[in-house]
């Protein structure tokens, strides 16, 4: 069940008959966030998407797409991996939500998960908090952690000033596979 405060909504935002958001007009940052507080932290992919190219610019908003990834609890599980490039993508590369330059060389990263989900998008340039995600790997006990060394065109954006302080890259997967990802730390035997 969705959960909203309907009306703290912005004028102008709405449902339609099969569940999609739609707005009348042109949407801002300001209003799209606005908007986003109003529901469930995990609507906020949805929220994004379908307001997105009709209602929302993310070239010119690029903050949003930033936004939604590190409010939602398991972004990548909200929409699929094609999706949430092609929005980044759209966006720019971003440093806290803001327009910035990609790094020039590779970034060292590591991720904290189960092996099934090595492939991901969220990873750390600090080894020890991927070391708490793989402590903590919901569900399947412990994880492994893994190490990677993705390009500056792989990079989709840095969040490290938001509540998390996760010291977060979000990736381009396309480039991970067997080869470039490498576990240096195997799960730690589970404490009960």
């Amino acid at each position: 069940m969705l959960h909203t405060r309907e009306n703290w909504w912005p004028p102008g935002l709405y449902r339609d008959e099969a569940g999609y958001y739609l707005y009348d007009g042109t949407m801002d940052a300001e209003t799209f966030s606005q908007a986003r507080r109003s529901l469930n932290r995990n609507e906020g992919p949805a929220l994004l998407y379908d307001l997105y190219p009709r209602s929302i610019d993310v070239a010119e908003h690029p903050g949003v797409v930033a936004e939604v990834w590190c409010m939602a609890e398991f972004p990548a599980h909200l929409l699929d991996a094609d999706d949430w490039v092609m929005l980044f993508e759209e966006a720019g590369y971003t440093e806290d939500g803001k327009p910035a330059r990609r790094p020039r060389e590779s970034v060292t990263v590591y991720r904290g998960c189960h092996p099934d989900r090595r492939f991901g998008m969220s990873w750390t340039t600090d080894p020890e908090r991927a070391q708490w995600f793989a402590d903590r790997d919901l569900g399947r006990g412990t994880g492994d952690v893994y190490q990677a060394e993705i390009s500056p065109g792989l990079l989709l954006a840095y969040i490290h000033e938001d509540h998390r302080q996760e010291a977060e890259y979000v990736v381009d997967p396309t480039a991970l596979n067997n080869e470039t990802v490498k576990m240096v730390r195997p799960a730690r035997p589970f404490q009960s």
